[in-house]
């Protein structure tokens, strides 16, 4: 629990100011009148003190359920609040904060040992990233001028996902090369030759490399993956200049349901935006992790599409399609970048468009899916992934 160091409100600064400067007033100008002030301020004063004094110990818990929700789904905060003591207390009233706003939790009389549960519902409707706490129990005087806090259940986040579908994982014959490149998180399989390993229970004996074993004199087999599986890399392109507002949001519900779909089918996925990677090589992490730092993404002033294109597919090596999602722009913009990027990976272009107001348009080396909305990217995809 943390106390507020000082329990005075900002009127009761100001009458506490008032009262001192009419009281030096009236002692140095002889003024009767400004004493009166200056009394008047001391009892307001000294009538507010019993009204803050007094014990407020509780035992107040928040459990959020749950922690993480898609963007219109139902969570809650649950208050158990509890009296610890050996007497009754009389009703309170707590305030929790969520973000930028605070939420009045009433709590009746307990008797001693006695404990009571408040639900209140959290925002849901946007997309973001919340700070629920702390829950703050505090004691004021009629007039606001003292005010004594004293915080509970500590701060907790709470993150909404952006929406998200669903969708059909890309077609096996993106890969450029059957024999290569292969690595240790390709899946096993009978395609292409990795390494030498050992032996282990299961594998296939046909695959026992004999020399190798007589050197090692235990047992070595020939280790084969499967590379067919495409390595998709999402570049978002997170400029204000292209995406903003709803756009923007549409363009995080894409991003979400190709990172999902892709972590559901255990395919390899990398997620880069102008400003740098969210997920990768370099930022590894699980379903949550990629939702939670999507809930949490923004808008950049600046950054370079192209640049963050290519980058993204030289260090996530043994990418072979990449999806760009940008706003709705020229074609003659996309050209570059396109041309670039198609010499090392199939590269599909999905441009968001103000809902309503969608145009169809070509870039050349690239596959353009032009939409308003997540319903109609699910519809283009399935498409794409045939």
């Amino acid at each position: 629990m943390a106390r507020s160091a000082i329990p005075l409100t900002a009127a009761g600064l100001l009458v506490a100011g008032l009262g001192f400067v009419a009281y030096v007033g009236g002692w140095q100008l002889g003024w009767v009148e400004l004493m009166v002030v200056a009394a008047g301020c001391l009892l307001a004063m000294v009538a507010a003190i019993p009204f803050v004094l007094g014990r407020m110990r509780l035992d107040v818990t928040r459990t959020l359920d749950p922690r993480r929700v898609m963007v219109g789904e139902r969570a809650v905060a649950v208050l158990e609040v509890g009296n610890p003591g050996g007497g009754p207390i009389r009703p309170r009233v707590i305030e929790d904060s969520v973000s930028d706003r605070f939420v009045r939790v009433e709590v009746p009389g307990l008797a001693s040992g006695q404990r009571h549960q408040a639900i209140y519902s959290l925002p849901t409707s946007q997309r973001g990233v919340m700070t629920v706490g702390p829950a703050v129990i505090a004691r004021q005087d009629p007039l606001q001028l003292m005010r004594r806090e004293v915080c509970h259940a500590a701060e907790e986040t709470f993150y909404v996902h952006p929406r998200y579908l669903a969708l059909p994982p890309l077609p096996v014959g993106f890969a450029k090369d059957l024999e290569g490149p292969t690595s240790e998180t390709s899946p096993a399989g009978d395609v292409a030759f990795h390494a030498l390993r050992e032996y282990e229970p299961g594998d296939d004996y046909r695959h026992i490399h004999w020399m190798s074993t007589a050197r090692a004199n235990k047992p070595m087999v020939r280790h084969y993956v499967d590379n067919r599986r495409p390595q998709l890399l999402v570049v978002v392109d997170d400029r204000l200049a292209s995406l903003s507002g709803a756009q923007f949001e549409v363009a995080m519900e894409v991003t979400a349901s190709l990172a999902v779909s892709s972590l559901l089918h255990r395919e390899p996925l990398a997620i880069w935006t102008t400003s740098g990677p969210l997920l990768g090589r370099s930022k590894p992490g699980g379903q949550d992790d990629v939702l939670d730092r999507l809930a949490a993404a923004a808008p950049s002033p600046d950054g370079d599409l192209t640049a963050a294109t290519l980058t993204g597919i030289r260090t996530e090596a043994g990418t072979s399609a990449a999806v760009v999602v940008t706003g709705g722009l020229d074609p003659t913009d996309l050209v570059v970048m396109a041309s670039q990027a198609k010499r090392h990976a199939r590269v599909i272009i999905v441009r968001i468009w103000p809902r309503g107001h969608t145009q169809a348009g070509a870039v050349p080396g690239a596959r353009v899916i032009d939409i308003g909305d997540l319903d109609g990217f699910r519809k283009a995809w399935q498409a794409v992934a045939r």
